[in-house]
């Protein structure tokens, strides 16, 4: 199963301005997870138009009625994957280590896994966030962190101004995951 994965879109309006290249580069999936702060209920249509999409709330998006759009958090299971999903995680944190031009990430005490599953109410296997806008793919205590970055406001910005999306793969409870930086 190939899954398209995207976050803080903040496209107002229609959202028929998300990039074209963000389309191109989700075709042939067979679900979109959108990690929130989409601003208009808009994206997700236009987004339905190439996979199903299922999404979590941002701070600024619109309350939607249905199944879609969640609160806070969800938990999708695929292929034998359970996939948690939330807008702002919180961490991990950049934190400077002995360099100051190195840094590493920094995560809450104790367990991972059972801070996690008391977050999303069971285990989880991947966590997919945004927020940051800040791409960035780690693992927590065998958990699999991901976050897409932005495809419209990234914290880098490339020759062509647009930033990233993510693509996750499951095969039989195994999973890859790559960063797909959009070009238009």
């Amino acid at each position: 199963m190939k899954i398209g994965l995207i976050s803080d879109t903040h496209m107002a309006g229609s959202g028929r301005g998300l990039p074209s290249a963000v389309l191109r580069s989700f075709e042939g999936v067979d679900l979109i997870l959108h990690c929130g702060d989409l601003e208009c209920l808009g994206v997700l249509d236009l987004l339905e138009t190439v996979a199903p999409v299922l999404a979590v709330r941002g701070y600024e998006d619109p309350v939607e009625a249905g199944d879609r759009l969640a609160n806070t958090t969800r938990v999708v299971t695929a292929g034998g994957v359970r996939i948690g999903m939330v807008h702002d995680i919180q961490w991990p944190t950049p934190r400077v280590t002995t360099s100051p031009d190195a840094t590493s990430l920094s995560f809450p005490p104790g367990s991972g896994r059972e801070l996690l599953a008391r977050k999303f109410g069971q285990p989880v296997d991947v966590v997919l966030f945004g927020d940051t806008h800040q791409e960035l793919v780690c693992w927590y205590d065998g958990v699999l962190l991901v976050n897409p970055g932005s495809p419209t406001y990234p914290t880098r910005r490339r020759p062509n101004g647009l930033g990233t999306i993510g693509l996750l793969e499951v095969d039989h409870g195994l999973v890859g995951v790559r960063l797909v930086d959009v070009a238009d």
